[in-house]
């Protein structure tokens, strides 16, 4: 899902004239925002990462380094990039 999209589902949902109504829609959509958002950081943070050294992104971006690395992982994981160039797949 993408950012846009669930901006104009949550706008929809904000103005649903049923207060129960609008709370169940604006629920169901949280899990979804949460994991659009996360997803769309880690991306700027492994692009950022591409240019610049990790420890300069993460000072940057007001993260640690630590942090830097797992969203370049996650962000990896979810595209399917392997971060570690060179490296055989670990085995499953």
């Amino acid at each position: 899902m993408d950012l846009p999209d669930l901006g104009t589902r949550l706008a929809a949902a904000n103005h649903l004239p049923d207060p129960l109504q609008r709370y169940r829609a604006l629920r169901d959509l949280a899990p979804e925002i949460k994991a659009a958002l996360a997803a769309a950081q880690d991306t700027a943070i492994a692009e950022a990462r591409q240019a610049t050294p990790e420890d300069q992104v993460a000072e940057q971006a007001g993260v640690s380094v630590s942090e830097v690395r797992r969203r370049v992982t996650a962000h990896g994981k979810r595209t399917g990039v392997d971060r570690r160039p060179g490296r055989p797949p670990k085995a499953t």
